[in-house]
């Protein structure tokens, strides 16, 4: 099935891959979502190459004094990977367009950026069991705590 106004297919809707529609509009991203987007990406793409997802991102966490959001990070997309029906649109490239899956994930962590926990679970309930959501939000929550109040507080004061 293609999409009448972008002449993608659901699949390339999906994962931002295939024509661009002539209309694309990318999503301004703020930084705390910006660094999600890459560690996300990152740690994607290193367990496709079956790499230490984690190693490949501590340099830039470690430079953007965010090496606690490692742990919580590394636990949300493991349990996204194992625990997920479907296997989630997540690029393994910076340049990517944002899949919708991306998009989804991005607003799951602003809601628990702002402590908002039944949004972000009804956010991964769309992908998960409901035996691992929970534990999911929970580290997207941590996650979005270590790193906002790291990232965008430095950001601010500066």
């Amino acid at each position: 099935m293609q999409h009448l106004l972008t002449a993608q297919t659901d699949i390339q809707a999906r994962t931002g891959s295939g024509p661009l529609p002539s209309t694309l509009i990318t999503p301004a991203l703020d930084e705390f979502e910006a660094l999600i987007l890459w560690g996300m990406r990152q740690w994607m793409r290193a367990h496709k190459e079956r790499r230490c997802a984690t190693g490949s991102i501590l340099d830039a966490f470690e430079f953007s004094g965010l090496v606690p959001a490692l742990a919580p990070l590394n636990r949300m997309m493991t349990m996204l990977v194992l625990g997920s029906r479907r296997s989630l649109a997540i690029a393994n490239t910076p340049a990517a367009p944002l899949s919708i899956d991306e998009q989804v994930l991005l607003r799951m962590l602003n809601a628990a950026r702002q402590r908002q926990t039944d949004l972000v679970e009804s956010r991964l309930s769309m992908w998960m069991e409901q035996v691992s959501i929970r534990a999911t939000a929970q580290a997207a929550l941590l996650l979005a705590q270590t790193v906002y109040a790291s990232g965008a507080t430095a950001a601010s004061d500066a």
